[in-house]
């Protein structure tokens, strides 16, 4: 008797395991963008991951920030090089530094919107995602007096929910390929991740960096190595608004 109550605890510990790695890898997998209505949302233009184009044009996208630390730089790197991007911003962190917002502007380049507080988790719950996502946009919107049509949700973030509220508020979602994440934010060699950045472009390619978070010398480091290589490769940078009016061409 205690030899089966034994077994059957053991069974039921390994139940509880493969039950608490398979919500894991579920929400690992929903969070970053593996959806099953991805292709029809693709389909469809609601989701953007890349455009199909043969033009050498690519859209860098910097996400998490403004950051005082490192959007500056980023912004005197990309003027050097008259490369224009889209910057999706942190309504939170809009709030706490609008005179980037503004010299985003002023330097030509696009402002989407990354949700206000980055809480990837209460995503799931989606009162929670149309409230952050809505007073992100309503930040973005005072300070730049342009209402944000683009929206990336933190981690990537898909739901069905989400997208039908992005519909309603005409929003189209831009994530991203996944050759085209670098990991930028735990990167520790400059020449690397420049290097990455420059032998796997493609054209319509979106590519994900942050001008959020700590340390982005070594992203900065490897912007400045990879864009100058990546002009003379012919290559163009534009904004994901810019990209999406080359599909198909």
């Amino acid at each position: 008797m205690i030899r089966i109550i034994v077994i059957l605890r053991r069974n039921s510990v390994a139940i509880f395991l493969f039950a608490c790695c398979f919500f894991a890898i579920t929400s690992v997998v929903y969070t970053h963008g593996f959806h099953p209505d991805l292709e029809q949302w693709q389909k469809r233009g609601l989701v953007v991951t890349s455009v199909d184009t043969k033009q050498k044009v690519v859209a860098l996208t910097f996400d998490d920030g403004p950051n005082p630390d490192a959007t500056t730089e980023v912004l005197d790197l990309l003027q050097k090089y008259e490369a224009r991007v889209t910057f999706f911003v942190l309504g939170m962190h809009a709030e706490k530094y609008p005179e980037l917002i503004k010299s985003i502007q002023y330097h030509g380049h696009e402002i989407g919107s990354h949700g206000y507080t980055h809480n990837v988790r209460q995503y799931n719950n989606p009162q929670f995602a149309r409230s952050d996502v809505q007073r992100s946009l309503q930040v973005i919107t005072s300070i730049s007096g342009i209402r944000p049509h683009l929206l990336r949700p933190p981690g990537g973030f898909l739901s069905r929910q989400l997208v039908s509220y992005c519909i309603d508020e005409q929003l189209t979602i831009v994530i991203w390929n996944w050759d085209a994440d670098y990991k930028d934010w735990k990167a520790v060699d400059s020449c690397l991740l420049a290097k990455q950045i420059i032998t796997g472009v493609e054209p319509g390619q979106i590519i994900l960096l942050h001008d959020g978070g700590e340390n982005r010398q070594v992203m900065i480091n490897a912007l400045s190595l990879a864009l100058p290589t990546l002009s003379r490769m012919g290559y163009r940078f534009v904004t994901v608004s810019e990209l999406l009016a080359l599909k198909n061409q």
